[in-house]
């Protein structure tokens, strides 16, 4: 009888004690590595007495593809734009005076069509032309040529420039629009856009052919392990390349609002009324921090600086460290270049998710992270535990299926758009780095800081017949708090 009523005191306490699983990641499609890695991640870190904090990415990582480039495409076919010809004018050569005959004159094209357009369909709006006009105006070749020369305008400027400097070009489509005529214009898009299958899509005008992908979507894995990682005491930050607006809007088109702490992301000028301005602003332009009641208040400590590659460790530093008594990230969330640096240099992080997209090569930061996640599995079978144990982040890569209304995968394999073969590597030379590393038994410091940096192939220490690395200089693996 005794030992019966000890039998049931133990039942009672192992099942009222034990966390529940609601406060843990059990979606099916997690890949196994992932959910195990994430589970034990907060399970050795919920409750802290000082908050700890994570980072995501938002662009292919919290979303599958990218709701900017999304937004692109839908404000030009909305014609959601809030300027006079004059104003559009100035808008589209704002900074642009540098540079060759053959992008002026393409903006001249540009700015003579939407002189066009504007007479025609206009006056245009942050709120874009109805359902009739869109109709109209996609049959006209005056606005096939507009919408696809913007749409080439942007990739043509990534030839001259960074792609963040190219990105800030179509930032300043925003120009004339209040903060929250942009909010409302991306919400709309986000809300489309979510509803579709994916579709590779493209239009043709007279000075060539603009090509994207639409469709986006944000997965229930990641709904829950936002919700999972506040029940359980972290402060969730997004810090995104791209526009602060549209990111806030897509946190709550697809339901991370609650969970979310604040964003920092790209912020342009703004003048006394709120109304966007052509240029960047490095001075006063802040994050935002989410509302209990769903909305959004700027915060007040400025990024000073545009979060892509080294600018979200700055960002992260400038606004996040400080806040957390001068300490970093415990955990980050990415897929790609833009995304390496914060995911490799705090010496607080412990766990990285990177979220496969199958196509980043030995150039490109997601190539890279792909090899490390597999080396770390493959050659040095690593879990959390042991990765900590030998001081390194442990590395985990997530796949995803692009097709239809996208999902992620339970493997680390992704199925691209358009194919149906799971694939881990983007080609044969990831798979000759990660076969390099297990054979020189390299570290994961060396390797992160050996083959994220530029490496032509013609370099006496390239062991590779190929080009490799992606950086001009790196600062260092786990280098910052």
């Amino acid at each position: 009888m005794r030992h019966s009523r000890f039998c049931i005191f133990i039942l009672f306490i192992t099942i009222f004690s034990a966390p529940s699983c609601e406060r843990y990641v059990n979606h099916p499609d997690w890949n196994p590595d992932a959910k195990k890695a994430l589970n034990s991640f907060i399970r050795s870190e919920r409750n802290q007495k000082e908050r700890p904090y994570v980072v995501f990415d938002f662009d292919n990582t919290c979303s599958i593809f990218d709701v900017s480039v999304q937004l692109m495409a839908y404000q030009l076919e909305t014609m959601c734009f809030n300027l006079d010809p004059e104003e559009f004018s100035i808008m589209a050569n704002t900074g642009m005076e540098t540079y060759p005959e053959s992008l002026q004159e393409s903006l001249r094209s540009i700015i003579s069509d939407y002189t066009d357009l504007y007479s025609r369909f206009g006056p245009f709006t942050a709120k874009g032309v109805d359902f009739d006009t869109q109709a109209k105006m996609g049959m006209d070749p005056v606005w096939k040529d507009f919408a696809s020369d913007m749409g080439l305008m942007y990739e043509k400027l990534q030839e001259y420039m960074t792609a963040d400097d190219a990105y800030l070009w179509t930032m300043g489509w925003f120009s004339g629009m209040t903060g929250e005529e942009v909010y409302q214009m991306a919400y709309r898009s986000h809300e489309k856009y979510s509803k579709i299958p994916t579709a590779f899509r493209s239009l043709k005008g007279s000075h060539g052919t603009y090509s994207w992908i639409d469709g986006i979507a944000v997965t229930d894995n990641i709904r829950e392990l936002w919700k999972a990682l506040y029940d359980n005491g972290f402060d969730i930050w997004v810090c995104s390349a791209s526009e602060v607006g549209p990111v806030m809007a897509a946190v709550d088109v697809f339901g991370l609002h609650d969970y979310c702490k604040g964003v920092l992301a790209m912020t342009m000028a703004r003048d006394s009324l709120d109304r966007y301005l052509p240029e960047y602003d490095y001075t006063d332009g802040c994050g935002f921090l989410a509302t209990p009641d769903g909305g959004w208040v700027k915060d007040s400590v400025p990024t000073r600086t545009r979060p892509m590659g080294p600018g979200k460790v700055e960002a992260v530093r400038n606004c996040l460290v400080p806040r957390y008594g001068n300490k970093g990230p415990l955990a980050g969330f990415m897929d790609s270049t833009g995304d390496f640096n914060f995911c490799t240099e705090f010496s607080s992080m412990r766990l990285d998710v990177c979220f496969n997209r199958a196509t980043r090569k030995v150039t490109e930061g997601g190539g890279l992270k792909a090899e490390v996640a597999m080396y770390e599995k493959d050659a040095l079978k690593y879990n959390l535990r042991k990765a900590t144990k030998a001081g390194d982040i442990l590395y985990i890569l997530q796949g995803r299926d692009e097709n239809g209304l996208r999902t992620l995968r339970p493997s680390e394999q992704t199925i691209r758009l358009g194919d149906k073969t799971p694939r881990t590597f983007a080609d044969k030379n990831n798979y000759t780095c990660l076969e390099y590393f297990k054979n020189n038994h390299m570290s994961v410091k060396d390797i992160l800081e050996t083959f994220s940096v530029y490496t032509d192939v013609s370099a006496p220490s390239n062991p590779f017949g190929f080009t490799y690395g992606f950086l001009d200089s790196y600062d260092g693996y786990r280098s910052k708090e």
